[in-house]
């Protein structure tokens, strides 16, 4: 089956030569130290049976953009183009988008091809748009790949004023819609691994970034050319963006919803926040032990306590459901295991977290999954 995604990027662009028309994206920031986003789209022929899934050669799209247009015309925003497409989707169609952070050791075509196959495999009449950030496409291996590691650490932490702003223009491009064109169906966001991570850095930039008053030739706001941010992080200006939130298998720290500079103020952004984790996470308890020192992973023990965050955030166990032979990691369990993504899949389609099916119970906002 075919998938269309549809994607924003930070990533640097190459382009060719001859006809100048973006071709690929490399595994570094690209320009304005990592803050300019490209949109685009491309497609994703993915085949459940065989397990595979694969980008459609030729298929990449870039949409066109102009900030600086000549005088008396307007901009030209990429961003536009692809919302304008997603929003005429989903009010046609009745669909829904999922939005997709990706985790580390992703090139963008592994990026791109990850999104495909997560819309096949979760089954969800849904769109795909996935943020595709400047990780390494490596495989793991031995020796463990720390350089990639900490390479994709840093540009995790870049990445996320980008993917901030990239939030700020759906909110300025929702706000300039006529009702007659709103689309009334919800935006859920899916991130894995260090996908989390650069979650945190957007938050923590969204709160920075000034009121989005800048003015462009036609008097409307242009998110794609905001200021600097402010040096004070304010939770005020953040707004319902999603409605489902699915972290899975998140590298990052268990006291994130604690903390004020990391994940506390994630619940403003979306109607419920749902933690997918295990301890027998080889990624987190292995590879992001070893190389940041860390202390407990979100991804591996959940939440450090429920009763101190908000309610909004509930924690579920994987451990029992995954296993070596399907996934040597133990990592990807959100893409590899049916009842994983059965469990997923019932949230996103709003099933109340006390009523998802195939769970046990463990303690106030914590569940299990059980085998099937």
């Amino acid at each position: 089956m075919a998938v269309k995604v549809y994607f924003a990027t930070n990533r640097q662009p190459y382009t060719d030569p001859g006809s100048g028309r973006i071709t690929r994206f490399g595994d570094d920031p690209g320009p304005v130290g990592g803050l300019n986003v490209r949109y685009g789209s491309a497609d994703v022929d993915v085949d459940l049976d065989a397990r595979t899934n694969t980008m459609v050669a030729g298929s990449l799209q870039v949409a066109d953009e102009q900030l600086i247009p000549a005088q008396g015309g307007q901009p030209q925003l990429g961003s536009s183009t692809i919302f304008d497409a997603l929003r005429n989707d989903m009010k046609t169609s009745q669909r829904p988008t999922i939005a997709f952070i990706h985790g580390f050791s992703n090139s963008f075509t592994d990026a791109i091809e990850r999104a495909g196959w997560i819309s096949a495999f979760y089954g969800l009449d849904a769109n795909m748009f996935v943020f595709t950030w400047p990780s390494r496409g490596s495989p793991l291996g031995v020796p463990l790949p720390y350089t990639d590691y900490t390479h994709d650490r840093k540009t995790a932490v870049m990445s996320g004023p980008a993917v901030a702003r990239t939030i700020r223009r759906l909110h300025d491009y929702v706000d300039s819609l006529p009702p007659d064109l709103a689309c009334d169906q919800p935006i859920h966001l899916l991130c894995h691994s260090m996908g989390n991570y650069v979650l945190r850095n957007a938050l923590q930039a969204l709160m920075r970034l000034p009121d989005p008053t800048v003015a462009s030739h036609s008097g409307e706001a242009v998110s794609d050319m905001v200021p600097l941010p402010q040096n004070v992080p304010d939770p005020s200006v953040l707004r319902r963006t999603f409605d489902k939130i699915v972290l899975a298998a998140a590298d990052e720290d268990a006291d994130a919803f604690d903390d004020p500079a990391k994940l506390k103020f994630l619940p403003r952004i979306g109607q419920s926040v749902s933690v997918y984790h295990s301890l027998k996470d080889w990624v987190l308890n292995t590879l992001s032990d070893r190389t940041k020192f860390n202390g407990p992973r979100l991804g591996s023990d959940g939440p450090d306590n429920m009763a101190t965050i908000s309610d909004k955030v509930t924690a579920i166990d994987c451990a029992d459901v995954t296993s070596f032979a399907k996934d040597p990691e133990e990592h990807q369990y959100y893409r590899v295991f049916p009842v994983v993504r059965n469990d997923i899949v019932q949230v996103l389609r709003g099933v109340p977290q006390n009523k998802v099916r195939n769970r046990a119970a463990v303690s106030q906002g914590r569940y299990r999954i059980k085998p099937a």
